[in-house]
């Protein structure tokens, strides 16, 4: 289902993007990330909207332990 079909917009839309912003915080904050033996991050400098790398990474994810 579509949150926007032509001229009418889905009235949730605001609800439903706050809801998935509050996931993807909880998402970050619970689980430990760190790359995997032997990879590093090559970053260069480019105009983007987002950090990009010369080679890709192969990032290894586990719970935090609390």
């Amino acid at each position: 289902m579509s949150l926007s079909a032509r001229m009418r917009i889905c009235p949730g839309l605001g609800l439903a993007l706050l809801h998935l912003e509050n996931i993807v915080a909880n998402l970050m904050r619970d689980i430990e990330r760190t790359v995997v033996d032997g990879d590093e991050a090559d970053l260069f400098k480019k105009l983007e909207l987002t950090v990009v790398t010369n080679n890709s990474l192969r990032p290894h994810t586990s719970p935090k332990m609390k």
